[in-house]
């Protein structure tokens, strides 16, 4: 309990100006009836919904949580009963296959089990790459229910972009509840690509832009996590304000890092046939099948050229005092007139195409054609 604490308080201080913001609209009663928090992943979006939840339904303040009535209590183990979270799910969720239904239910239960104890943790359910319009539809039924309890209804939907995966049925749905929203109840919809949402949901929503966490924050983190302090500035360095890389790089061997940044930064730089047929089945392979992963993946390609293009225009980044600065260097010699920002758009926009289900094999050829092109001598 200790721990969540921690975590709880790491949030809104991390975020102070954000939760000033919504302390505010707490405060003057005059709660909207949609909101649209987003900003780059690792920020503490998710994480702030719950704290916004739990302030909105605080039997002892509207401007603090008091920690302490039964509503706070109920909503720490997100088992508030005014509290519904949405989020991706596998469609076979939805279909008449007890055992599936069994092995979903538990591997749902335990992911909000831990959320509710690290706001940071991801729930990510095994083959869930939509928010399915039976979550849509059942919201609907138990939102028009008339409640017995006090407080608001608050409805947390994570990766919000995921509505409009597939056909867009979920989000077809979702727009219908926003034209007539249940009175007494908000909508927090949470994403990191916000211009993957309809624009007339976007339109129905107030807007709450988050920024990435800044460095000290990041930093006073690893520090709790008893990280060698050596190891630190590095780690600062590659997790770029994201929480989510943080907490997955302290399981990493920093060598090891090392290692696959280079050797992902030596296929795509190369032009030889066989390395980039190789990059294109396991890439392709990896977006259909382990998302997380080719995620990350670019990411930390995209973070390597973050830090040349810093390098080459004389700012300071702390991947410069580590190993990685030699290969920065001798790329920026062979390289002199690189298009980097060009690169790393390219990159934003693979990782994009990933929800938009496009075709990723020509998707990745084509970053690899651009790459040649961007990579002037």
């Amino acid at each position: 309990m200790a721990n969540k604490k921690i975590e709880d308080t790491f949030i809104l201080r991390s975020q102070s100006e954000i939760w000033k913001r919504i302390k505010k609209i707490s405060k003057s009663n005059k709660i909207g009836s949609a909101y649209l928090f987003s900003g780059p992943s690792g920020c503490g979006k998710e994480g702030t919904a719950i704290r916004f939840a739990q302030l909105l339904n605080c039997e002892s303040s509207n401007n603090i949580i008091c920690g302490n009535c039964s509503s706070c209590f109920r909503s720490t183990s997100l088992r508030h009963e005014n509290i519904k979270i949405v989020f991706p799910l596998p469609v076979s969720a939805n279909k008449n296959n007890s055992q599936n239904i069994t092995l979903n239910n538990n591997i749902i239960a335990d992911s909000i089990s831990q959320k509710s104890i690290d706001h940071f943790h991801k729930i990510r359910i095994p083959m869930a790459n939509r928010i399915l319009i039976h979550s849509i539809r059942e919201l609907r039924k138990s939102l028009y229910l008339k409640s017995t309890s006090k407080g608001m209804k608050i409805v947390l939907i994570f990766d919000a972009h995921l509505l409009s995966a597939g056909q867009g049925e979920a989000a077809n749905a979702l727009l219908k509840l926003l034209e007539e929203p249940p009175p007494g109840t908000t909508l927090v919809l949470v994403t990191d690509y916000s211009e993957l949402l309809l624009p007339t949901i976007i339109s129905r929503c107030q807007r709450i832009s988050f920024p990435c966490l800044e460095d000290v924050h990041v930093e006073s983190w690893l520090n709790s996590k008893m990280i060698k302090v050596s190891h630190i500035p590095f780690l600062v360095g590659l997790s770029r304000g994201n929480m989510h890389n943080a907490k997955f790089f302290i399981s990493q061997s920093t060598d090891d890092l090392i290692e696959q940044i280079n050797n992902l930064i030596d296929v795509i730089t190369n032009t030889k046939s066989n390395s980039w047929r190789k990059f294109i089945q396991d890439y392709s392979r990896l977006a259909k099948q382990e998302k997380d992963k080719f995620e990350y993946h670019m990411m930390l390609i995209k973070i390597w050229f973050h830090s040349v293009y810093k390098l080459k225009n004389s700012i300071d980044d702390s991947l410069h005092n580590s190993s990685l600065k030699l290969k920065m260097e001798k790329f920026i010699v062979k390289y002199s007139s690189v298009d980097i920002l060009s690169i790393i758009f390219d990159l934003e926009k693979i990782v994009r195409a990933t929800y938009m289900n496009l075709y990723m094999p020509l998707v990745l050829t084509n970053f690899l054609l651009n790459t040649k092109k961007n990579l002037k001598k």
